[in-house]
C-alpha cells in the first residue's frame, strides 16, 4: 500500500489523528508505524470502565477505516506495562506489550479481541467466547446486533424502527462491512488474507443466522430490511472491488 496507494496511507493517519481517544484524561496513546498503543494512565477506576472505553475507541476506528476500505486487528489485555516520557523519547515496555504483539500474529480474523481475563468487564458489547482459548471476539457491528436482538430475524421491519432510537444508527455501515468482507473472501486469491475475512463473515453469520441469511440472500441490500428503505450507502459501491 505504501508504494501503490500513498494517498490512502495519509488518509489512514488522518483518521488516527482525529480519534477521540486523545481527549480522554484516563488514557495515553502512542502511534508508531502501523500500530496504535492505548493504555490507562492510572487504575483507580473499575476495569469495566477502561474496557468499555477501549472498545468504543476501537469501534470508532473500525467505522472510520471502513469508509476507506481498511481493516485492523486489535487486542485488549490486562498486565504489566511501563511507560516513561524522557527528555527526548518515550520509553515503554512490559509483559502486556509482548503478549499482544505475539498473540496478534496468532489470532485468526480481523477486528477486536479481548483477553478472557477481562471477559466479565465486557458489559456493553456482545462477544464470542468460543473462537479462541485466550481471547473473546468483540462484535463491533453493534447496530446490526441490536437489530438482530429486536427482530430475531423477522423481516421486513417498519422503516420508523430504524429512526426511533440511535440503536440502529450505523446499520448501513454494518451492512456495508458485510458486503466488503464477502467480496474479499470470495475474490482474494491470497488464501491467508481471504481466510481472515471468511472467519469474521462466518462468526457473524453463525451468531445471527436467521437475520444474516436473509440479508446475505439479498446481497446485504438495505431494501431487504424494508422495500422502501434506501440507506445512506450505495450497496453497489464495493471499495474492495475497485482497489
Amino acid at each position: 500500500m505504501v508504494q501503490k496507494q500513498p494517498c490512502k496511507i495519509e488518509k489512514i493517519f488522518q483518521i488516527i489523528d482525529r480519534l477521540s481517544v486523545y481527549k480522554h484524561y484516563a488514557f495515553e496513546t502512542i502511534v508508531f508505524s502501523d500500530t496504535i498503543l492505548v493504555f490507562n494512565k492510572k487504575d483507580n477506576a473499575p476495569n469495566h470502565y477502561y474496557v468499555t472505553y477501549l472498545i468504543e475507541f476501537a469501534q470508532q476506528l473500525f467505522y472510520r477505516l471502513l469508509s476507506i476500505g481498511v481493516y485492523f486487528k486489535g487486542l485488549i489485555t490486562y498486565g504489566e506495562f511501563n511507560f516513561k516520557s524522557m527528555n527526548n523519547i518515550q520509553a515503554y515496555w512490559g509483559e502486556a506489550l509482548i503478549e499482544t504483539y505475539n498473540e496478534a500474529n496468532q489470532l485468526q480474523g480481523l477486528g477486536l479481541f479481548v483477553n478472557k481475563k477481562l471477559s466479565v468487564d465486557i458489559v456493553t458489547f456482545d462477544k464470542l467466547d468460543n473462537i479462541d482459548s485466550q481471547y473473546d471476539y468483540i462484535l463491533l457491528c453493534q447496530s446490526y446486533i441490536n437489530l438482530y436482538k429486536s427482530t430475531k430475524g423477522k423481516l421486513p421491519i417498519e422503516i420508523k424502527t430504524l429512526y426511533e432510537t440511535d440503536e440502529y444508527n450505523q446499520i448501513d455501515e454494518d451492512m456495508s462491512f458485510f458486503r466488503e468482507i464477502r467480496y474479499v473472501k470470495d475474490n482474494c486469491t491470497v488464501h491467508k488474507i481471504a481466510n481472515k475475512y471468511l472467519a469474521v463473515y462466518v462468526w457473524y453469520k453463525n451468531y445471527t443466522y436467521p437475520l444474516f441469511k436473509q440479508l446475505e440472500d439479498g446481497n446485504f441490500s438495505p431494501s431487504v430490511l424494508n422495500a422502501d428503505y434506501m440507506g445512506r450507502i450505495n450497496p453497489y459501491d464495493i471499495i474492495a472491488e475497485v482497489e
